[in-house]
């Protein structure tokens, strides 16, 4: 019979100063990507976190895509839309109209 060799891996230290130093490596890693990203926008490459993005046909097509992942997305797009166009004049003198909904009525009030 030949004689088996088991190997655990490192000693614990060892496995803890390993992770250690992994974690470091990602976040200088993430650290780079970002500084990357933040020159390129600035070179106006890409919008990465300073600039908005642009409406037009390519929030268009973003938009899409997103509607496909989320079907909320649409409903807000809608509802947004509809707050741009409708316009609440309140120049007009109308007196207010209260609303109780939980009771179910409405008071119109009446100037004399």
């Amino acid at each position: 019979m030949g004689t088996r060799i088991v190997d655990n891996g490192p000693p614990p230290k060892e496995r803890l100063v390993y992770t250690a130093v992994g974690i470091v490596a990602v976040l200088l890693l993430v650290f780079a990507i970002d500084r990357l990203g933040l020159f390129a926008e600035r070179r106006g490459w890409v919008y990465w976190r300073k600039h908005n993005r642009p409406s037009g046909a390519s929030a268009g097509v973003f938009g899409e895509m997103q509607s496909l992942v989320s079907p909320s997305y649409r409903h807000v797009v809608e509802e947004q839309q509809r707050q741009q166009t409708s316009r609440i004049d309140h120049s007009t003198g109308a007196p207010p109209l209260d609303v109780d909904l939980e009771s179910g009525t409405a008071i119109l009030r009446r100037d004399s």
